[in-house]
């Protein structure tokens, strides 16, 4: 017979490597490819964390930073601390906590302080005070429309405000470059580990890890003094529901507790880095969806002269005169696998890059007598030209479309052959009319 540690969630367990699965199957073909929160000290998301003290061996020494969303039942922070000291030999430097006022008086009540239950943890398995940096300043209190922290999550205008700063803070948090995020969806209200899993999936880098912690379903309710296995035995009250019955002993040999590592799709790479999601939740799964529908049918492209603007899709962004005419001139010269052309066939076709600038000027300032590409004596002149204008050029889309693969799409190819591969574009001159320049 099986003993509860082993078999306590054996069906768990099967379901998410199951699940696991079909994500990296999910995931593979993607990356193939192509403020408004406070803590319980009011620190802001961009407040740098304490360093905590000597650590086991990282990857490129960076910080394992445990992020929890917590409720009426903060064991599941040292439950899942436990878990990654323990069973993963993975030395956490921070904890982060997102929660309510609630969640933080019991925080506050049960974890925190010389008797808390993360001082005991720290003293049980010899961790030195300082090593795993911890504290109020360390606890981020959600916070309704009207500026006040939220005491719980009830009403759709509360769900809507805790999306939004989950997601902010996460999104902020993925952008250090020195810091890992090991995420834990146990606590909280249950739309809490959602947004949790949801913000990470969008900013989410390879190394960073979501769990949900699993424990023995002895321990799992009515154990109120239990918050990790300790190691020696120790007896815990066990209350029943009903009402009059005395607590039963139950021994800590009994207890369980087991990390399961959710697999999720990492989108970061593939809708990009660069797109503001400053708006917050609801609007960064649009913008997302977005990109994905983008990456999956690519909208034809549209350069206006007279505006120097450049539409894709939804997206628009404008080019300076030079770097519009740089853009158009792949566009109608270079454009598709067979039509990419080598530094000298650029060079012969010049003429077309002098003529787009004459345009757009004749929609500005006035035509110009002479252009500096016409000038040019050979093509180790011209390369000095244009390089920089295609490397200012695809910075352009990648601000625009952000840096993932759809700017990727639109960008001017360099190497050995110059090109682009936009196959749905026009070139409006002046007149609303499709402008093709000098073939």
């Amino acid at each position: 017979m099986k003993s509860p540690q082993e078999s306590f969630c054996q069906a768990d367990c099967h379901a998410i490597i199951l699940f696991k699965d079909c994500v990296a199957a999910l995931d593979s073909v993607i990356i193939r490819k192509p403020s408004l929160f406070r803590s319980s000290h009011k620190a802001t998301p961009t407040n740098r964390c304490p360093k905590g003290g000597k650590v086991r061996s990282k990857p490129c020494d960076l910080r394992n930073v445990l992020v929890a969303v917590s409720g009426q039942t903060p064991a599941i922070i040292t439950e899942t601390l436990w878990a990654l000291e323990r069973r993963f030999a993975t030395s956490v430097d921070e904890i982060r906590v997102i929660t309510t006022t609630q969640g933080l008086h019991i925080i506050e009540k049960r974890l925190l302080g010389a008797n808390g239950e993360f001082s005991r943890f720290c003293a049980d398995y010899g961790i030195s005070p300082g090593r795993i940096a911890f504290s109020e300043k360390n606890v981020y209190v959600l916070e309704g429309s009207d500026g006040r922290g939220l005491e719980d999550i009830r009403t759709g205008s509360d769900n809507l405000n805790a999306a939004d700063q989950v997601f902010g803070l996460i999104s902020e948090w993925c952008g250090r470059k020195g810091e890992r995020l090991l995420c834990s969806v146990a606590g909280g209200r249950k739309t809490l580990g959602i947004y949790l899993a949801m913000s990470l999936m969008m900013c989410g880098r390879a190394r960073d890890k979501l769990y949900h912690v699993l424990v023995t379903p002895e321990f799992e309710t009515g154990v109120p003094d239990f918050f990790y296995p300790p190691p020696v035995e120790r007896f815990f009250d066990r209350f029943c529901r009903g009402e009059g019955q005395a607590p039963e002993k139950i021994s800590s040999a009994a207890a369980g507790v087991e990390l399961a590592e959710i697999p999720f799709l990492r989108l970061r790479e593939a809708i990009g880095e660069g797109i503001d999601f400053q708006k917050g939740y609801t609007e960064a799964v649009a913008q997302s969806q977005l990109l994905m529908n983008y990456l999956h049918a690519p909208p034809s492209l549209t350069l206006k002269l007279k505006t120097r603007q450049v539409g894709i899709g939804q997206f628009e962004f404008t080019l300076s005169r030079q770097l519009a005419a740089v853009y158009g001139f792949f566009l109608l010269q270079f454009n598709g696998l067979g039509a990419h052309g080598s530094m000298d066939s650029l060079f012969e076709k010049r003429e077309l890059l002098s003529d787009l600038e004459r345009q757009i000027d004749r929609y500005g300032v006035g035509e110009k007598a002479f252009y500096s590409w016409e000038r040019m004596r050979d093509a180790d002149e011209f390369r000095e030209q244009i390089g920089p204008c295609i490397s200012k050029v695809n910075r352009a889309l990648r601000r625009g479309l952000g840096s993932g693969f759809l700017a990727s799409r639109y960008a001017i190819s360099t190497g050995r052959r110059y090109g682009v591969n936009v196959e749905l574009f026009k070139v409006f001159g002046a007149d609303g009319k499709t402008w093709k320049g000098l073939r």
